[in-house]
């Protein structure tokens, strides 16, 4: 959703990709809310172990509605029906060349995401960091959720619009993410000193997971790199986009193994030192 959000202005001047970008990101509305409401009940299952049927135990729904597990569902929510709303006005008064947000499309945008963000300092080990940490998470998250979700976004440019307008994008785009992938990595590499000491890495199931992370991470920069030195440049030699097309689906597969192993080691495992 956050990528889709940046796309809307990335691509101002592709009135004809605006409809799929909507699209795209009401499927990310959708599927963020019902993964939401599934995992509230998954965790009541997971703590009753008692068989599928024991996610809707009334008296447990209710002690987990208490704790933090419910306020993360209330402010996930909030933060979805925030976007959704959002997307019901953007673009409706603005000239799609120039900023294509209106001041209060962008404004209850700005608010879904920051929910969404603050929500994940609501669990994990973040609830236990300084709001120094918090801050960094905070724009760790933001940073990688702009980048990885405007993947789909940039095959959409490529695929749909010329040459010269595919180029114009994926320029524009790279000049963004030196900056922003530079913060992020910075970002990752302090939290996880943070959290870990790097003692234990080679021994722990959280640094095993960590280092494969690490490596897909290092994969999808030298993918995000092969772009922006040769593939866009490339583009308007060859006349066409095909080659780009296929490299950002391999680089949107990379980013889904990345969300991946970062689901497996902040849920099932967790730092050495913690």
């Amino acid at each position: 959703m956050i990528g889709g959000l940046f796309a809307f202005n990335l691509l101002r001047h592709q009135p004809e990709l605006l409809r799929r970008i909507k699209g795209y990101i009401k499927v990310g509305v959708l599927v963020g809310s019902a993964a939401t409401v599934a995992y509230f009940y998954i965790l009541v299952g997971a703590t009753m172990e008692e068989g599928l049927w024991s996610m809707f135990d009334p008296d447990m729904v209710s002690i987990f509605w208490d704790s933090s597990a419910g306020s993360i569902v209330l402010v996930r929510l909030f933060g979805y029906a925030s976007v959704a709303l959002s997307l019901s006005i953007l673009g409706k008064v603005c000239n799609h060349n120039a900023w294509p947000y209106s001041s209060l499309s962008l404004l209850v945008a700005f608010f879904g995401v920051a929910s969404l963000v603050y929500s994940f300092s609501l669990s994990g080990h973040s609830m236990s960091q300084a709001w120094y940490y918090q801050i960094i998470f905070f724009i760790h998250i933001l940073i990688a959720a702009w980048w990885l979700g405007l993947l789909f976004p940039l095959w959409l440019a490529v695929r749909y619009a010329i040459v010269e307008e595919s180029n114009i994008v994926l320029e524009n785009f790279g000049k963004l993410a030196a900056i922003a992938v530079s913060i992020l990595l910075l970002c990752g590499v302090w939290m996880s000193y943070e959290l870990t000491g790097w003692q234990g890495l080679m021994s722990s199931d959280y640094g095993f997971w960590l280092m494969v992370k690490l490596s897909l991470v290092a994969a999808i920069l030298a993918i995000a790199a092969y772009h922006k030195l040769h593939l866009v440049p490339l583009i308007l030699v060859l006349g066409n986009t095909r080659v780009i097309q296929k490299s950002i689906l391999i680089e949107k597969i990379v980013a889904s193994s990345i969300l991946a192993v970062t689901a497996v080691f902040t849920t099932v495992v967790g730092p050495p030192m913690h």
